[in-house]
């Protein structure tokens, strides 16, 4: 079974502001920071940044279910505002997954605002897997909502 789940938020900033944040490892850092009952570390495995890089995520101690995972960057396109990565261990592949995968893009609205997205596609072979699906996407959603508040306090200061 394969499936597709996204969600978008209007940011006040402009797009290549927002793809600052987005595009880079600054991203990775962002999260440890401001959002640490949800990940713990991010070590960079190979790569700076960039087309290739590898990053293992680790969550804080006594998170249900995966201790960590790591994903690789499968695309970074600056001109597009896009990065594609894929997890390649742990996490939801050693939960079952054939396919997990994260895009986040930066689209532009106008000069002072844009759309920031998320989109998850998996791939299971155990429909039953399929239905914890929705709760994969509660982490991204936090992710995107810190971004905004942060890129908008940062950008309007």
């Amino acid at each position: 079974m394969k499936g597709t789940i996204w969600d978008e938020i209007e940011v006040s900033v402009p797009a290549n502001v927002a793809w600052e944040l987005y595009g880079t490892l600054h991203l990775s850092r962002f999260i440890v920071q401001q959002l640490p009952t949800l990940v713990n570390k991010v070590d960079v495995i190979e790569g700076d940044g960039t087309t290739g890089t590898v990053l293992k995520i680790t969550f804080p101690q006594g998170t249900p279910g995966i201790p960590y995972f790591k994903e690789r960057f499968n695309i970074v396109d600056d001109e597009k505002r896009y990065k594609q990565s894929q997890v390649i261990e742990g996490g939801y592949v050693d939960l079952g997954y054939t396919f997990y995968g994260i895009r986040f893009e930066v689209n532009e609205k106008d000069e002072n605002s844009c759309i920031t997205k998320f989109t998850v596609s998996y791939e299971v072979e155990d429909v039953r897997l399929a239905s914890h699906a929705f709760t994969m996407v509660e982490p991204l959603q936090t992710v995107i909502k810190s971004a905004k508040t942060y890129l908008t306090n940062k950008t309007h200061n």
